[in-house]
């Protein structure tokens, strides 16, 4: 006889089964669902510096210039460009683009858009405007960007920012803009649910080919099990970011495919080299006992944390082979990426001698602070860091925190210890982000706040050298030097990994973009 508590299983298993079958018909054809492991934090275009806020906003914006998927930059609200000498760029900009709200594209509205991202006190878009001393509109469709020195970066950097119009962004309150953009991108925005799903509408008016659905759903979903499931049951069309535990299900379900690249996201160490002891931020550094001396500030301590982390067994037993070793704070894609700096060798002996070199011969306490929700594995991967650390007589406490809470403790130098992830295609962007002292511009990811005024002043020459073969020398010297600084510690690139419903063809990208108008359908 079957007992009630089978009939009961056997029943909500056919009606769970039932309900996703009836998920994948009751999708209309001309919709597609994207979900991300996040939502955005903004819409306001310039608002935030960060991958899932810019992919999802890129389906409202266009830019000047954009990167395609194999990151060739190529035209897009300006139809060309060119260099009339080494500190003035001339773009020719695209006639007939307006606005979702009715407003002309001009070179007015490109002179306000990047003048906003790098000059409006809640932008985190500044790094990626290079320093100019001119934007001039010359006529309503040319613009000529001059920058206060030679700076051969200027169209990768640039790639970075949305253009907007000049009257909505200029009456409407920074509150409302952050809850309602206005682009002129492929997809109109509807409505915004927060931490529920953003709807829009493809945009007719898009200079560009239409895209293939007229609706799109994003939709946050964290749980990488979750979202996949979602996928499988054809709830969603495309799941971005596929957990390595995962990769199975996606492959050998029969409606569902993969896309593979590796990232251009290296995963790293970043150490407090600033405060001088334990004790209240921003003087102490309150992650270390109150009253100790900040080991992290001995760069043989440094060296000691590096040669006691195995690398190649946390990319082959926690990311499961999906991830490649790092030595350079850009990826091999990226213009001045070094290939001679090697990876300090794993050596727990070497760390202990260097340990104890350095005046801790028994090993020293400090907080260990990462995401449990933002990066591929990362609090797996931060406690195999930290057993590897214990093993040589650290004490090591890990503090595996979500990102909503992890970076502003990062931001008020609360850190001595922190695993991060940093993804960009520009070397001047990287260092000058993090490899110089925060101001103006400059120094919003140096939250360990090291300091190197000559290592700066070769920044500074090596961004305004517009000879390729000298500025890729001299790039390629001044990674080197600041790998060998000890300051961040490289250890891998993210393999991006993304599930496709087979009704539709879409490819992960290096930069870990998801734009809907890049979606085919498949039939």
């Amino acid at each position: 006889m079957i007992s009630l508590k089978k009939i009961l299983f056997l029943f909500f298993l056919i009606l769970s089964v039932f309900l996703s079958f009836s998920a994948q018909a009751q999708t209309p054809s001309d919709t597609l669902v994207i979900a991300f492991r996040g939502d955005a934090s903004t819409l306001d275009p310039h608002g935030r510096h960060e991958g899932t806020t810019l992919s999802i906003q890129g389906h409202f914006f266009d830019r000047l210039v954009r990167l395609d998927k194999n990151l060739n930059i190529i035209p897009d609200l300006a139809e060309s460009w060119k260099l009339i000498n080494d500190t003035t760029w001339e773009f020719k900009l695209r006639k007939g683009i307006v606005f979702h709200n009715g407003e002309k594209f001009t070179s007015q509205s490109a002179k306000f858009s990047i003048e906003r991202a790098k000059t409006h006190p809640k932008s985190q878009m500044k790094a990626s405007v290079p320093d100019y001393s001119e934007i001039m509109p010359v006529d309503d469709y040319t613009l000529r960007f001059v920058t206060k020195v030679p700076q051969p970066e200027t169209l990768m950097m640039l790639s970075l920012i949305y253009m907007v119009p000049e009257q909505y962004y200029s009456e409407k309150e920074d509150s409302y803009v952050a809850l309602n953009p206005v682009g002129s991108g492929a997809y109109r925005f509807v409505k915004w649910i927060k931490d529920d799903h953003i709807e829009m509408m493809a945009n007719k008016d898009w200079y560009r080919e239409p895209p293939d659905f007229k609706k799109v759903i994003i939709r946050p979903i964290p749980e990488d099990a979750t979202r996949v499931a979602a996928l499988i049951s054809g709830e969603i069309d495309v799941c971005w970011g596929v957990s390595i535990p995962d990769i199975p299900r996606v492959e050998n379900n029969e409606g569902t495919y993969l896309s593979r690249v590796p990232s251009q996201r290296v995963i790293y160490l970043q150490f407090d080299v600033h405060s001088d002891q334990g004790g209240e931020a921003p003087d102490g550094q309150p992650g270390i006992p109150a009253g100790e001396p900040n080991p992290f500030k001995d760069i043989r301590v440094r060296k000691a944390v590096a040669h006691a982390i195995n690398v190649e067994e946390i990319i082959q037993f926690v990311m499961e082979g999906s991830a490649y070793p790092a030595t350079n704070m850009i990826s091999s894609y990226v213009f001045g990426f070094n290939p001679e700096i090697k990876r300090p060798e794993y050596n727990s002996d070497k760390a202990l001698a260097l340990l104890k070199e350095a005046g801790y011969p028994n090993g020293f306490e400090t907080v260990f602070d990462a995401t449990n929700d933002r990066y591929i594995n990362d609090q797996q991967v931060a406690e195999a860091i930290t057993g590897q650390l214990t093993k040589v007589g650290m004490n090591v406490h890990l503090n595996a925190i979500p990102k909503a809470v992890f970076f502003p403790k990062l931001d008020r130098y609360e850190s001595p210890m922190a695993l991060v992830g940093w993804g960009n295609l520009s070397w001047a962007t990287t260092m000058n982000t993090f490899y110089r002292k925060k101001q103006g511009p400059f120094g919003r990811n140096n939250r360990g706040r090291f300091l190197n005024e000559a290592m700066e002043k070769k920044i500074d020459e090596a961004s305004s050298t517009m000879d390729d073969k000298t500025r890729e020398a001299m790039y390629k010297d001044i990674m080197a030097e600041a790998i060998s600084s000890y300051y961040l510690l490289p250890l891998y690139y993210q393999e991006n990994v993304n599930g496709y419903s087979k009704r539709v063809k879409g490819e992960a990208r290096v930069d870990e973009f998801l734009f809907a108008q890049d979606i085919k359908r498949a039939d």
